[in-house]
C-alpha cells in the first residue's frame, strides 16, 4: 500500500479552500450523504437531528440528564448497529444544554456547514471522495455572512428548535478562519446559538497561526470542538486514513493543544479497529488519552459506522486500495470499551455521567 503524507495534502488543498474572504463549501444534494436526501435543505447546506429517540423528547428534564439516555440498549449484541445505543450521541446537543443551562433537546437539530476537503481519505467516511478534494466544480464558495443568513432562513422555517451551527467537512481546522469568521458573524448578530466544530486532528500547524483569536473563542461556552481519532495503533490508523503512520501522533499534539487553549474538548472513536487484539489496542489508547487529560476517556464517543450510500461508495474504492474495513463486529468494540475498560479505570459515579459532566480541570 502506499501511503500519503497529509501535511503535503493540506497545504494543496487549503489554498483551493479559501478565496476572497469565502469558503468552499461541498455540494452536498444528490452526494448520498444522508439515505434519501432527506435532511438536504439544499444543494449545499443540511441538518443533523442528533437525538432520534422518540422516547428522549417525551421525557421528564430530570430523566433527560439521569442514566436512563446513558450508554447501550438492552441484548445490544443482537440489535442492528444503528440501534445499539440509547442516543445515536450525546454531543452537541448535552454540551449545549450543560454549558449553557438550558434543555439539551433545544440543541438536537443541527444546521452543518461541511467544507469542501479533507486531508485524510478514510476509507469509511460517509463523503463521497470527489467531493472532498476541494474541487470547485463541486461546490461553491460562501462568506460567513451569507453561511449565517441561510442558516437564520432554515432556523425561521424549522419545525423543531434549530440552535446549533456545526463547521464540519472535510476538516475545519485546515481552514481555521471560518472558525473565527463564523463566530464573529454570530456575535455581530448577537445570535443564541451554540458552535460545534469538528477536527480530524490531523495538525496544528494553521490553528497555531491564529492561536490568540482561537483561544478566546474556544474558551466561550457557546463553543464545543470534537476531534476525530483514527483508529488506535499507527497501523491502523494508516489503512482507516491513508496517511502515513507516524503522523498517528499528530493527533494527540493537536488534541493536547486544543486542551491547551483551555477548549470544552471531545473526542470521537469510530469502532473500526484490526486484528485480534482489540482489547488491548483500546486499552492502549484509553492510557495515552489519560496522559494528555486524565479524564479524557470520560468524554469519549465511540462513533458506530453505517454503510450510507456515499461511505458505501468509500468502502469499495479502498478495499480496491488494498485498504479494507476491519471484519471486527462494531458490538465488540462497544461491549469492551462501555462494559469491561472503562470501568477498570473510572469509579461507576463517573461513568453515570454524560461526556459533558465530566471536568478537564
Amino acid at each position: 500500500m502506499n501511503f500519503f503524507n497529509p501535511e503535503k495534502r493540506a497545504e494543496v488543498i487549503r489554498q483551493k479552500m479559501m478565496e476572497n474572504g469565502k469558503y468552499l463549501i461541498a455540494q452536498i444534494g444528490d452526494s448520498g450523504q444522508e439515505q434519501k436526501n432527506k435532511k438536504i435543505l439544499d444543494t449545499y447546506f443540511r441538518y443533523k437531528d442528533y437525538m432520534d429517540n422518540k422516547e428522549w423528547f417525551s421525557a421528564s428534564l430530570e430523566e433527560i440528564w439521569s442514566q436512563k439516555f446513558l450508554g447501550l440498549v438492552d441484548n445490544f449484541k443482537s440489535k442492528p448497529i444503528n440501534e445499539i445505543k440509547k442516543l445515536e450521541f450525546q454531543n452537541p446537543a448535552y454540551s449545549a444544554g450543560f454549558n449553557l443551562k438550558k434543555d439539551p433537546r433545544n440543541y438536537s437539530k443541527v444546521f452543518t456547514i461541511q467544507l469542501a476537503g479533507c486531508d485524510f481519505d478514510c476509507n469509511y467516511c460517509y463523503v463521497p471522495k470527489q467531493i472532498n478534494v476541494a474541487d470547485p466544480a463541486l461546490g461553491k464558495f460562501f462568506s460567513a455572512k451569507e453561511i449565517i443568513d441561510y442558516f437564520l432562513s432554515a432556523k425561521e422555517k424549522s419545525k423543531e428548535p434549530m440552535n446549533v451551527v456545526r463547521i464540519s467537512g472535510g476538516n475545519p481546522t485546515i481552514v481555521p478562519e471560518i472558525i473565527i469568521d463564523i463566530y464573529q458573524e454570530i456575535k455581530n448578530q448577537n445570535l443564541d446559538v451554540y458552535l460545534w466544530i469538528d477536527s480530524n486532528l490531523s495538525t496544528t500547524k494553521y490553528l497555531e497561526n491564529l492561536k490568540n483569536d482561537l483561544k478566546n473563542i474556544f474558551n466561550q461556552k457557546n463553543v464545543g470542538v470534537v476531534g476525530c481519532f483514527k483508529g488506535t495503533c499507527e497501523k491502523d490508523f494508516s489503512i482507516l486514513t491513508g496517511a502515513e503512520p507516524q503522523f498517528y501522533e499528530s493527533q494527540f499534539k493537536t488534541a493536547e493543544w486544543f486542551l491547551g487553549q483551555g477548549t470544552d474538548f471531545y473526542v470521537y472513536l469510530p469502532a473500526l479497529i484490526y486484528e485480534n487484539n482489540i482489547e488491548e489496542k483500546l486499552k492502549n489508547f484509553i492510557e495515552r488519552l489519560r496522559k494528555l487529560n486524565k479524564n479524557l476517556p470520560l468524554r469519549v464517543e465511540v462513533l458506530e459506522i453505517i454503510d450510507y450510500p456515499g461511505a458505501k461508495l468509500n468502502f469499495e474504492r479502498a478495499e480496491k486500495m488494498g485498504r479494507p474495513l476491519p471484519n471486527t463486529d462494531q458490538r465488540i468494540i462497544f461491549d469492551l470499551w462501555h462494559n469491561k475498560l472503562l470501568p477498570e479505570f473510572y469509579s461507576q459515579k463517573d461513568l453515570e455521567k454524560y461526556c459533558c459532566e465530566i471536568s478537564l480541570q
